[in-house]
């Protein structure tokens, strides 16, 4: 703002300098104030665009905002766009630009995980001390059991310091944690998970040895129950996720249910939850949890995956059109794209199969994704794009006996014609690698055993599943 040029002579004349500058950054604050106006308006635009699915002009409006006039969530709001919009290097440069601020957001963290950033980079953006003033940021949980909290607590020194730095090796466990599960490393992101858990109760009990707090400040207990609640709720579904995922179907269940019977209202992952009692044939408890999800909110991803995989066996085209509208609603719904594969294969219609599962590998590869590749592509009796897919999930998880089992069941697949015995010992081979790493893996014992039986050792399978 241009200051009136004779009234700021007229100060500097008569010697009052500190007049002048006050006037002169009255005008600047009276700028800045009509700057940040206009861009709560062009963030209020965009994210009218973003909930109509227009991407491109919700980013048209965002870019349109000057950097210093952005704020946490409008830099949140832009490192979204510009994903869904295939920027992955200016996606990336938001989400940093986020956990720069405050180091407690969660959706930064994972979306900067999936995007490959290593687990260094994304710690080194934290804060290695406590700050200017000495206290803690505002820890700020972004979509956590769909709430949003700001919790700004003064602390006395010691406490505070320490509350700090345990809050920021916490982060970091979680940070390492979400990699492992982008690479794929199930194993080491459960238990970096379960170890987080175990922060979780211990952080609880700390804060309870300071009484004198407890007594001068009453947010202070809210603190822990949301500490308590929050922080172990978020972390068991995220594990419910990988359970479901890596195919440890029965505690998958159990969990889900838990989190369930902790809050009712949750639509997070249940997408998920309803697959698994899919293949557990439990009808009823799909229906209930299907009833359930319209009422909380039928306008969510997960809600209309879940209509699919109700609707499957009674009316697989009905089923594919909620499959694809959980797509339209969030092209980078991983498990829309899963169900969308699933019902292909069962029209038999492999060919489409293969883009939906595509398109679930870009976003985030993971095992199910490979196993529907694996099964299309046999179907087209393209084995050899079936071995390369197969090959692609061993070397993406290394340590997960279904992958192994994955290569071993394209082998067995191949056993005509000339190369049937190779093919043949190699699929035992692999079953057997499969069940060193997981003893007690049914899937693969069980086709080892008809690999037995086939080959004529009718006892070696006998004996094979009496083990099991």
């Amino acid at each position: 703002m241009d200051v009136p040029k004779d009234q700021l002579s007229t100060l500097l004349d008569h010697g009052l300098y500190s007049s002048a500058q006050m006037l002169v950054l009255y005008g600047d604050s009276l700028f800045r104030e009509k700057e940040y106006r206009r861009a709560i308006v062009k963030f209020k635009i965009a994210t009218c665009h973003s909930a109509l699915g227009e991407n491109r002009a919700a980013l048209a409006e965002m870019e349109g905002i000057p950097s210093k006039s952005r704020n946490l969530e409008m830099n949140l709001m832009m490192a979204k766009l510009y994903r869904n919009s295939r920027h992955t290097r200016a996606a990336i440069g938001c989400f940093k630009e986020c956990l720069r601020n405050c180091p407690y957001i969660i959706e930064a963290i994972a979306a900067l995980a999936e995007l490959g950033v290593s687990a260094k980079d994304i710690i080194s953006l934290f804060p290695q001390t406590p700050n200017r003033s000495g206290r803690p940021p505002s820890i700020i949980l972004i979509q956590v059991a769909g709430c949003r909290l700001d919790i700004d607590i003064q602390f006395p020194g010691s406490f505070m310091s320490n509350s700090l730095m345990s809050s920021l090796l916490a982060m970091q466990r979680y940070v390492e944690a979400q990699c492992c599960i982008a690479s794929n490393d199930y194993k080491g992101g459960l238990e970096l998970f379960s170890e987080l858990l175990q922060h979780f109760q211990t952080t609880s009990t700390y804060y309870l040895k300071w009484p004198s707090i407890l007594s001068s400040s009453s947010m202070l207990k809210l603190m822990i129950q949301i500490n308590q609640y929050l922080g172990r709720f978020s972390l068991n579904h995220l594990i419910d996720k990988v359970k479901a995922v890596i195919g440890k179907n029965d505690e998958a269940i159990l969990d889900f249910e838990t989190v369930r019977s902790i809050d009712p209202y949750v639509v997070t992952y249940m997408d998920e939850y309803a697959m698994l009692l899919k293949l557990k044939s439990d009808h009823s408890k799909l229906n209930k949890l299907v009833h359930d999800l319209l009422n909380i909110d039928p306008t969510k991803p997960e809600v209309f995956v879940a209509l699919s995989v109700l609707w499957e066996k009674k009316d697989e085209r009905g089923a594919l059109s909620y499959a694809e509208k959980s797509i339209r609603i969030d092209e980078r719904h991983v498990a829309g794209y899963i169900m969308k594969g699933n019902l292909y294969l069962s029209m038999n219609r492999p060919e489409a199969a293969v883009i939906a599962y595509r398109g679930a590998q870009e976003l985030r590869p993971d095992l199910r994704s490979y196993q529907g590749l694996v099964r299309s592509y046999l179907a087209l009796s393209k084995i050899k794009e079936a071995l390369y897919a197969a090959r692609e999930a061993m070397k993406a998880m290394p340590q997960s006996a279904k992958a192994l089992k994955l290569v071993g069941d394209v082998h067995a697949s191949n056993t005509s014609g000339r190369e049937k015995g190779m093919h043949g010992y190699s699929a035992k081979k692999f079953y057997e690698s499969a069940l060193r790493l997981e003893p007690g893996f049914l899937g693969a014992a069980l086709a080892l055993a008809e690999l037995h039986v086939m080959e004529g050792r009718n006892g070696d399978a006998v004996s094979l599943l009496g083990d099991i």
